[in-house]
């Protein structure tokens, strides 16, 4: 389609600039420049961003695998949320299909509620022990763009050998021994905001596994890059 598209362009033209061949250079240049910018912005990012360039060729295995074993053994991310299943079924229905469609990039994505905030702080101190990395949703903390998310989720990914664990409260937030620490040992917790809008505990949840199938998506597309690339 590109190459019809410049075809025709070069017809609408030829007669305009059929005596002067500097113009004719300079259309051409141009045209070369709008067609390649996007591979050059492209491998711009990848040099940038070397954690998203380490894309390997095997030529005994089927399988291609990115910064580490991650995607080869595949990812499993859990949501710790206070409450119970929510009622409310497009929220639900929502949340199944970004899990399914997560399926196919290695991804799982389960969600284990708590009916109060004692189960909560006793699960996500299981987890301290087992030094997954627990990134607790709170509305204060800073946020980023979906590009930063990923960045950021694929290395708690790589940090915790393809464990991550989200935290989300209930209706009036996080337990105040988990956003000081003080329930996991006292580390430093990981906060992170999906947004200054206010959400319902239930939404945040569709919104957080949406982000995780949008990360899981833009390294997919930089691993075909980079492989187009090599």
């Amino acid at each position: 389609m590109k190459l019809g598209w410049l075809y025709s362009f070069y017809l609408h033209f030829r007669q305009r600039v059929t005596n002067d061949s500097t113009t004719m250079m300079s259309l051409i240049c141009k045209l070369l420049v709008l067609l390649l910018l996007p591979v050059f912005r492209c491998d711009a990012f990848l040099l940038m961003n070397p954690s998203h360039n380490r894309v390997k060729r095997n030529p005994n295995a089927n399988v291609q695998h990115a910064s580490s074993t991650t995607r080869l053994h595949g990812i499993k991310a859990t949501i710790r949320i206070v409450g119970r299943k929510t009622s409310e079924k497009w929220i639900e229905e929502g949340c199944k299909m970004y899990e399914t469609r997560l399926r196919p990039n290695n991804v799982d994505v389960v969600t284990e509620w708590c009916k109060n905030n004692d189960a909560l702080i006793k699960n996500v101190q299981n987890d301290a022990e087992r030094s997954t990395p627990i990134i607790m949703l709170d509305p204060f903390a800073k946020e980023s763009s979906s590009e930063v998310f990923t960045d950021r989720f694929y290395k708690w990914v790589e940090k915790g050998g393809s464990r991550v664990v989200f935290v989300i409260g209930g209706a009036e937030g996080l337990p105040e021994e988990l956003r000081s620490g003080k329930a996991i040992g006292n580390q430093k917790p990981i906060l992170y905001s999906l947004s200054q809008l206010t959400f319902t505990h239930q939404f945040a949840r569709l919104v957080l596994v949406e982000q995780i199938y949008r990360a899981s998506e833009i390294v997919s597309c930089l691993c075909l890059v980079g492989n187009s690339l090599l």
